[in-house]
């Protein structure tokens, strides 16, 4: 996944129509079942998982294709004035709700509306010109601006409203025994849809709410499930040696170790080098990092090297086994610092110094840019509050009878799309 893949669409500012003929034959047929680890959505589908809102029931307005390329979703076009502060969208005709109500620019306005306090909170304004077209002025220029507006959380429901009323392929089942049980959800393949012949191939989706990650694995050998949420690495091995497949790829996927809420705030300083990095990453097929947000996929990655592991350090933590959890940046490097100080870097939110560093590399292309994302990581890693232990990759375990062509590195599930993009043999 190149900058030019990434980044070449939002730079030039053009028209780009969503794209996607088929590589291999497939047929459409059969209920693609997913085992995941979070509760499943009721009539509020604001946290609902990615897979389900999406990858299925909602669309945002532009999508990153499996090989980095930036396509439409609902919108169909879209342009900058100069200085990328100023964007024009174009909104796809065709795009109706499941509803039968057609999209339009009030729809994408409210929908957008419920971030402009997080991850819209550069938007200055947003303005419908016309039923199918907006004008969104940002405070400040973002030719990356169309990559983050596929963000899984611009999704797009009727009015703004997200209760399970989408645009895409998949819609609530009208009738299924699983209905009332807030442990399963079925969505059924919406009859007919502009995308027919190019994507959605299974006729449903089931999903079921497996938090425990044994239950998940059982249930894949099982045959209950045919792809889960990620395991840990003893249980995918587990998986493996039983002849299922693990489709790894690696993105921007970090594995954070933090201490656990009873441990002595004194040892914090202790953790980075208390990790024996090298070894954890063996064991997440991953590669040692250090302690900041960026990943492999960005151009802009600094080769700042990873805390020494120090025994007597870990001997000091003894008691206190760090709880690992896996973080997923985004696919560019301010995106991800966007996310990366609204959650594990929070305290260093108001930090002048990467504040200023943050707002130069914005502002600024080439060397310059890099220099100032350089000296972002090096303040990160310095005075983190989280120790990033690996760059780990985004394994997606499925059964033998799935296919599919390339698979998005950005997350697991094929960066959360593998309804629409994934079929049976």
């Amino acid at each position: 996944m190149s900058r030019r893949g990434l980044l070449g669409a939002g730079v030039l500012a053009g028209v780009l129509a969503a794209s996607g003929v088929p590589l291999q034959a497939r047929t459409r047929g059969g209920a693609l079942r997913l085992g995941l680890a979070g509760s499943l959505p009721g009539r509020d589908w604001t946290r609902a998982p990615a897979v389900l809102a999406q990858g299925a029931v909602y669309e945002t307005l532009t999508e990153i294709g499996p090989t980095g390329d930036l396509r439409g979703e609902l919108a169909e076009a879209w342009e900058a004035a100069p200085g990328a502060r100023v964007w024009h969208i174009a909104l796809r005709p065709e795009a109706r709700f499941h509803d039968g109500r057609p999209l339009g620019a009030e729809d994408v306005l409210a929908s957008l509306a419920r971030h402009r306090d997080g991850v819209l909170s550069g938007v200055e304004e947003i303005a419908p010109q016309g039923p199918l077209a907006l004008r969104i002025t940002l405070a400040e220029g973002d030719p990356d601006f169309p990559l983050r507006l596929a963000d899984p959380r611009l999704v797009i429901g009727p009015e703004g409203r997200l209760d399970g009323t989408g645009s895409g392929l998949y819609r609530l089942a009208a009738t299924s025994p699983d209905r009332l049980r807030p442990d399963r959800l079925r969505l059924d393949r919406v009859a007919a849809h502009p995308r027919d012949g190019r994507a959605g191939w299974f006729d449903a989706i089931e999903a079921r709410s497996l938090p425990d990650p044994a239950q998940r694995l059982d249930a894949l050998l099982a045959g209950e499930v045919d792809v889960v949420d990620p395991l840990p690495p003893d249980l995918l091995r587990v998986a493996q040696e039983a002849g299922l497949l693990a489709t790894a790829v690696q993105g921007n996927r970090q594995l954070h170790a933090r201490l656990p809420p009873d441990a002595d705030p004194a040892l914090a300083a202790v953790l980075p080098r208390a990790l024996d990095r090298a070894a954890l990453a063996e064991a997440w097929g991953g590669t040692p990092a250090a302690d900041h947000p960026l990943g492999p996929l960005h151009p802009a990655l600094a080769a700042l090297p990873p805390p020494a592991f120090d025994p007597g350090a870990a001997a000091a933590l003894a008691g206190h086994a760090p709880l690992l959890s896996a973080w997923g940046g985004r696919p560019t490097e301010d995106a991800t610092f966007r996310l990366a100080l609204a959650g594990p870097w929070g305290p260093l939110r108001d930090d002048p110094d990467l504040r200023a560093h943050l707002a130069a590399a914005r502002a600024t292309e080439g060397e310059a840019r890099a220099a100032h994302y350089a000296a972002a990581q090096a303040l990160c890693a310095a005075r983190a509050p989280v120790a990033v232990v690996a760059h780990i990759p985004a394994v997606t375990l499925h059964s033998p009878a799935l296919a599919h062509d390339a698979v998005s590195p950005l997350a697991p599930l094929d960066g959360g799309r593998i309804a629409k993009r994934w079929w049976f043999a």
